[in-house]
Order: C-alpha cells, then sequence, then structure tokens
C-alpha cells in the first residue's frame, strides 16, 4: 500500500499549528493590553471661572469627537469683555442653554491670556457652578476625579442630612464617591461638598418685625388719693 502522508506533510500541519498559536497569542494580549490601560485625563488647573453673558460662535463651530474645536467661539462677559478659543482648543460643552443670555458659566485653563482649554457649564443658584467629587486636597487646590484642579477656602462646608462629620478627609473617606461639589463663582473657589442625594438648602425667609402700635396712657381724672381728705 502506498503511503499517503509524507513527513513533508506532518511538517506542514505543525507549522501552521504553531503559527495559530501565535497568531491567537499576539490577539489577546493586545486585548488584555486594550483592558488594561486606560485612557490619561490631563491634569487642567483652572486659572477663570466666569458667568458668560453670550457666546458668539463662527459659522463652522463644531467640537469633534477628540474633543477639539473647529471654528472659534467668543464668550463675552458682562463687562463686555470677549475671551476667544481658536480653532483647535481642547473643549467640553455641557451646558444646554448656550442660545440663552446669562445661563451657563466657562471655566479655563489659561496660557497668558490664550485659553488652551475651556468648559462651559450650566450657571446654578446664587452664582454657584456644580463639579464632581474632589479626590483629595493638594497644594492649596481641590482635585478633582477628572483632572480639574480649583483652589479651596481654609474651611469647605460640609452637607449629609443627619450625619455628623468631623473633618473634611472623614467627608472624602465615608461620603467622597458620588458626591456633588459646589464652587463660588465670584471667589473662585470651592464652597461647599454635599453627599450624594443631598439638595439644596431651603431658603431662610426673611424676618419681619411686627409694627406694635402703643395706646397712649389716659391722664388720671384726680390728682389726689381718693382716701385722702382735702384739706
Amino acid at each position: 500500500m502506498r503511503q499517503l502522508f509524507t513527513w513533508r506533510f506532518f511538517a506542514v500541519v505543525a507549522a501552521l499549528a504553531g503559527l495559530a498559536l501565535v497568531l491567537n497569542a499576539v490577539v489577546v494580549d493586545d486585548d488584555e493590553l486594550t483592558a488594561v490601560i486606560e485612557p490619561e485625563i490631563p491634569d487642567r488647573r483652572i486659572d477663570l471661572i466666569a458667568p458668560v453673558l453670550y457666546m458668539q460662535r463662527s459659522p463652522d463651530f463644531s467640537l469633534g469627537p477628540d474633543g477639539t474645536t473647529t471654528g472659534f467661539i467668543d464668550f463675552v462677559f458682562d463687562d463686555r469683555r470677549v475671551m476667544r478659543a481658536a480653532p483647535g482648543t481642547a473643549g467640553e460643552i455641557e451646558c444646554e442653554g448656550l442660545n440663552r443670555v446669562g445661563a451657563c458659566v466657562v471655566l479655563t485653563d489659561l496660557l497668558g491670556d490664550a485659553v488652551i482649554w475651556f468648559a462651559v457649564l450650566p450657571e446654578g443658584p446664587r452664582g454657584t457652578v456644580e463639579l464632581p467629587p474632589i479626590l483629595d486636597l493638594e497644594g492649596g487646590y481641590a482635585l478633582f476625579e477628572n483632572g480639574w484642579q480649583i483652589p479651596y477656602p481654609p474651611v469647605i462646608e460640609r452637607r449629609c442630612d443627619g450625619e455628623d462629620i468631623v473633618s473634611f478627609s472623614d467627608f472624602l473617606r465615608r461620603f467622597g464617591p458620588g458626591s456633588t461639589t459646589i464652587v463660588d463663582i465670584e471667589t473662585q473657589q470651592v464652597l461647599e461638598v454635599r453627599c450624594a442625594g443631598t439638595g439644596e438648602p431651603e431658603p431662610v425667609a426673611p424676618t419681619t418685625t411686627e409694627l406694635v402700635v402703643l395706646t397712649p396712657i389716659a391722664p388720671p381724672t384726680s390728682a389726689l388719693d381718693a382716701d385722702v381728705d382735702e384739706e
């Protein structure tokens, strides 16, 4: 009987099997590397937080998938100063009221007078803006989970319904994840932090003073005591 399979046939089969194993290992390793390596979050030290009166955009303005602008956008402030973000500037827009007057706040990372990054957020009540949780405090700046850095005062108010929080470190440890940070636009600093689910404080009703009308005391009808005989 003639031999059907030669040693060359088995050698080719073995080589193909080895190649398949190598390719599979490469693909698996690439997938694992993709899962392990996450994109690095850039640090953004905020140099300006300002309410925007309105915005003017060039006809070709857009924010691309890579987070950079096509065309330009001008931010006009209350005093009529204008700050321009040039084409190719990194940015984020999360304010739905772009076409409404006084609805948005801009946060910027500046290099001199040039905008190298900006974020447009909705303005909150009483001249504030809401930001995500703080991760840590370092060198006078609050470090946020999205890479932003904003100055903070000596004391940061902490609000959690019914909770006794002894320090800011205690707040971060127990309630940091999912919390909300409130930044004051006027002072450009962190104002307070709130636990998840804690809303705006109830407005304090103005105190009123009741006007009391005093009735004049009637003068006595007699200058003498009735029990005293008049001489």
